[in-house]
Order: structure tokens, then sequence, then C-alpha cells
């Protein structure tokens, strides 16, 4: 039997995380092939370079190509996506091409959604349904969601908004989380914790004004009130997020170093081995809601960037008040909180995911043509 080809793209740090056990998976079919595509900040000097990441994987790269330009306003971006778009027309016409995995909601996904459509190949996304009201993500979330012809969403919530957006049931599997899967293998028990906290602060991107600068700075003195080492890791590839490194460089010229650590990329190895030894992580990022309530300890949710999601007891939001992100860091030292996080009940899976999703994907894509006609 001839092999279905499953295109796979990855574009930032975070999405190999998730990535990683489908590929690894994907690998052992008898009935799937598939070709992995690298590009945007993984071939990206500030972002850490984390196609070095990939490469130690020993993953095959069918191709890399560089599609992130200097300029990263709202120009800039509209450039960016016009040169994935190019890349991504020559990919789909000189590679067989049966179906493509389409990962959660950034922007640049949306040139390939373009492709997948005027190519007329099945769509399989990952992370439909979830809600992120604070960033534009939430708008092309959706947009990927109505072209889909297949779903793997990671908790019932998040099915029953799909269903809500007239997908159906039958083309939805609640699976749970690929980055929970590969979080719970490198998740060590009884590590002892040590003074650490992670910090990832990303912008709110749903309004054209985010004063990320003011807010960063507010965070570092929130946590200047505590004895903790913080590791900073870069905002992912948005609207200006070149200019926010550059200020974070700036600022900790003038902080304790010893105190404040700026990494661009940590690398998933060294991040879930730096949440085994951590107090807590703070910021907004979605790792913070998905994998960091695995390693029971608490995550500081700040802001509207997340809002919507399905949040673990672990989670503790708040506003952008001084007084009330010291509140949450002190939330952090309870004992009775930390004993409630150790006995909470996790919703995103049990570390079998990829196995399921490779298992529906054999089969549905056996017959790809009765995939496309979305009835």
């Amino acid at each position: 039997m001839i092999k279905k080809n499953i295109a796979i793209f990855t574009s930032t740090r975070s999405d190999i995380t998730i990535l990683s056990p489908l590929i690894e998976k994907l690998e052992n079919s008898n009935l799937l092939n598939y070709f992995l595509f690298v590009h945007g900040t993984h071939l990206n000097k500030k972002y850490g370079s984390t196609v070095n990441e990939i490469k130690k994987l020993k993953f095959k790269i069918a191709k890399s190509f560089n599609d992130s330009l200097e300029k990263d306003d709202q120009f800039g971006q509209i450039l960016n996506l016009n040169k994935t778009q190019t890349e991504v027309n020559k990919i789909f016409k000189n590679f067989k091409i049966d179906a493509v995995i389409i990962l959660g909601d950034r922007l640049e996904r949306l040139p390939i959604l373009t492709a997948c459509i005027v190519y007329r190949k099945v769509i399989i996304h990952l992370h439909g349904g979830e809600i992120t009201l604070g960033a534009i993500d939430e708008q092309i979330r959706h947009m990927i969601s109505k072209a889909a012809h297949l779903h793997f969403v990671i908790a019932k919530t998040y099915k029953k908004n799909l269903l809500k957006m007239s997908e159906r049931s039958n083309r939805i599997f609640n699976f749970g989380s690929l980055g929970v899967e590969k979080s719970l293998k490198l998740i060590k028990k009884n590590t002892k914790k040590e003074n650490i906290a992670i910090l990832t602060f990303h912008p709110e991107t749903i309004f054209a004004n985010f004063a990320w600068e003011e807010k960063f700075i507010l965070i570092l003195n929130a946590l200047d009130k505590f004895n903790y080492n913080i590791i900073i890791t870069a905002p992912g590839f948005e609207k200006n997020s070149k200019k926010y490194i550059t200020i974070i460089k700036k600022i900790l010229q003038n902080r304790d170093l010893n105190k404040f650590k700026f990494i661009e990329s940590l690398g998933f190895k060294n991040y879930f081995s730096m949440l085994n030894k951590s107090k807590f992580v703070i910021g907004n990022s979605s790792s913070g809601i998905i994998e960091v309530p695995y390693f029971k300890i608490p995550t500081i949710n700040i802001g509207d960037r997340q809002e919507g999601r399905f949040m673990h007891q672990s989670i503790i939001t708040c506003d952008y008040k001084f007084k009330n992100i010291v509140n949450a860091i002190k939330k952090c030292e309870n004992k009775k909180f930390i004993n409630k996080i150790q006995k909470m009940k996790l919703s995103f899976g049990n570390g079998n995911t990829s196995s399921k999703i490779v298992k529906v994907l054999e089969k549905k894509l056996s017959n790809e043509k009765s995939l496309i006609k979305k009835i």
C-alpha cells in the first residue's frame, strides 16, 4: 500500500515541543509518511536558532526556508506572510502531499492554510476550539478550524466549542495534549525545588497599542520584592517582538544579573528540566496554562492574553496592578495552595495522545477524498 504523505510545518520553538511525539509515531507508521518543513524563528539567531534542536532530534527535514524579515511591525508582518506564501507555494508544487497538519493559531499559519485550500489538501488542525481573547490568535485559530477536515483538541470544553461552530462531531477527537505527552516523559518526581522562577511575557496583540515595556518592568519590580532567581525567555515572534528583546537586554543592564538572566530560548528539554526545579512560572504563555500544571507548580497568568482558556487549579490569574502581582507571588509560597495543587485533577490527557492521533489518521486518510467535502 502506498503511504500517505503528511506535511508538517514548524516555525517556532514551542511547535516542536508539541509536534515531536507525533513525528516520532509517524516515523514508525506503515501507512503514513511525513515531510517536515522548518521556517520562521527556528532559523533566527535572535530566537536561539532552534533549528539546531530539531537536528539533534534527528528528524528528517524535507526543507527549511528563512521567511523572517528584519521588520516585525504590521507592514513587516505582511511582508513576512508574502514570503511565506511564496515558499509554501513552491513546496505544494514540488512535493506530493496528501494532508497537512496545522498547529494552533499563529499568523504564519495562514499562508499554509491558503495553499491547502487552493491545492485541495486535507487539513488536520491541532489545538482547535481554544479561546484566547487577548490575542489575534483567537481569530486565526477559528479561521483554521472552519477550513479543517479533522480536529484534534486537548479537552472536552474545546470539543464543545467546535461543535458550537457547527463542526461535525465525527471529525473531532479529544485525545489530550501532545505537549503534555512530551512533558510527562521529562517530569522528575520529588526533584528538590530551587529558588527559581521562569518569566515569559508576550504582548496582548488583540489591540494595536499595548504598553509591553511598562508592564514588563512592573513584573520585574514585583519579582524584585522576593528572593528568586528569574530566568527570562524571549517573547514569541509577533509584532515588535525584536524590539522587546532589545528592551529586555537594555533593562537588565541596570538590574542584578545574578537575579535576572535572559535566555532567548531554553529549548524544550532544558525548559522542562528547569520546570522540574522551579517554584513557579510567571507571565502569559500558553505553556504556563497547558504543560506547567503537570509539573504541579503554580502559574501566575497576568493579563488577558490567555483569557478564555480552561484553567487548572494551579493557575493564578491577576491583572497588571503591582499589588496583585505581589499577592500572586505570595500565593505561590502558600503551603496550603501548593498541597492543593499536588492533588488536583489534570484535564489535558495522560500521555498517549500521539498514538491515538496516528491511529485515526491511518484510518481516515485511507480515503482522503471523503474528507475534503465537509458535510
